[in-house]
């Protein structure tokens, strides 16, 4: 008893007292945590390393497979509809934020389908959350200006169409089984693959790639390694909201000093390199206790160790009043790049990333960025030459906005829905 009181202690010590009192938890009552895994992780293929110790059939749910389109609710003949447009179907996860950047990207996407005169879809393939389509359209027409797109989460009630669309690798499972698409389409967003350790899942999501489907992808870095799974992609190219992402009226130089540093924190999301910047933050705020940190991104559940000002989860339209505050601009990318360093060179941000060409394909250090080996103490080399460089400074605010100024995502999607019909027997 004496030892197992001593190791709380040194817990507690080392990771805080709730993460003790919630690991102690976990140990008294484990399949109180496996009914919590359940709710947590419903719709999703995530397993909790632990988890399958406690409950062997929880390891086993989140294998997927190939089955037909019956297995997965689907009719035996599609729905009738009759409406002569051309459908697409876009296979789309649940969403608990509709402004998160990837959920946004194909909700902007599909809408600017729409314009072609094309029905658009979003069915919601790992539905478990809701009896009626009527929360999820509500809000999409509260996030999309003039929204022309029909959720559905029975997948019975889905039509023939001419291009059926996965968005994610657990959705190209559906998109293969489902057999009424005269076309099928992978829109990549993300090396998703690199997401897991490697084992089932990761072979999963890289088996996926060999589909055959015809790939849309978020930059070349990604459109190239779809490609070196054999298939044949077009890539676009990011841009950002012009009427939320611009400089700040009449300010084309930046300012004399450094006040607000920016981090892009989503420590749910562990490509976005949460720990890194935690790291390398706590190193700034002790180099530099003038300057006033600000962290975004999701709700943190506690302090860091340092003095910062928590935002949490924002909407998008307010992310670019906050960039056009802020004197540097920190985000990074473990796999394909994030929107937060595109964002932030729209509004005329000097940007901190990390280096590798998952990045590299748009940031250009000391162009556009300022790129770092993924250490702490290299990423404070970058904001002290930042900070003590305002020449510097300038350069990559100009080159952000320089790389910007031709980017627009109307040109962007229009590529790819000519791209999309071109493909289309």
């Amino acid at each position: 008893m004496k030892s197992k009181v001593q190791y709380f202690m040194h817990y507690a010590r080392e990771f805080g007292y709730g993460n003790a009192l919630i690991f102690s938890l976990f140990k008294l009552f484990p399949r109180f945590f496996v009914l919590l895994h359940h709710r947590v992780n419903a719709g999703t293929n995530n397993v909790w390393p632990e988890m399958a110790t406690v409950d062997p059939i929880v390891s086993a749910n989140a294998v997927l497979d190939y089955k037909p389109w019956a297995e997965y609710g689907g009719a035996l003949i599609p729905a009738a509809s009759g409406d002569k447009r051309p459908t697409f179907i876009w296979f789309v996860p649940d969403w608990s934020n509709v402004w998160g950047g990837g959920h946004y990207t194909l909700f902007r996407f599909a809408n600017h389908f729409a314009k072609y005169d094309t029905k658009n879809i979003i069915f919601i393939y790992n539905n478990e959350r809701h009896n009626s389509s009527r929360q999820l359209q509500n809000e999409l027409k509260r996030a999309l200006p003039g929204c022309l797109l029909e959720v559905i989460i029975d997948p019975a009630l889905l039509p023939a169409c001419a291009g059926a669309i996965a968005t994610t690798w657990q959705s190209a499972y559906n998109v293969r089984a489902f057999p009424f698409a005269r076309e099928k389409f992978y829109f990549m967003q993300d090396y998703e693959s690199q997401f897991y350790a490697y084992g089932t899942a990761s072979m999963q999501a890289n088996a996926t790639y060999g589909f055959g489907f015809t790939g849309i992808t978020g930059g070349g870095w990604l459109k190239q390694c779809y490609e070196s799974h054999g298939g044949r992609a077009r890539n676009y190219l990011f841009a950002a909201d012009r009427n939320i992402f611009y400089p700040a009226a009449g300010k084309t130089m930046v300012r004399k000093t450094v006040s607000r540093l920016f981090f892009y924190g989503r420590p749910s999301t562990e490509r976005r390199c949460f720990d890194l910047g935690m790291a390398s933050l706590k190193k700034i705020a002790r180099h530099f206790p003038e300057v006033e940190i600000v962290i975004a991104g999701l709700d943190l559940k506690a302090r860091p160790p340092f003095p910062a000002t928590l935002l949490g989860n924002m909407t998008l339209k307010d992310t670019g009043d906050l960039y056009r505050t802020c004197d540097v601009g920190m985000a990074f990318s473990g796999t394909n790049l994030s929107y937060l360093p595109v964002e932030l060179m729209a509004c005329g941000v000097p940007v901190i990333s990390n280096n590798g060409p998952q990045v590299e394909w748009f940031c250009r250090h000391g162009v556009n960025a300022y790129l770092a080996d993924p250490t702490p103490q290299a990423v404070l080399e970058a904001f002290t030459a930042l900070y003590h460089d305002r020449l510097l400074r300038q350069k990559l605010a100009d080159g952000g906005l320089a790389t910007m100024e031709h980017l627009d995502w109307e040109s962007q999607m229009a590529g790819i829905y000519e791209y999309v019909t071109a493909n289309i027997g």
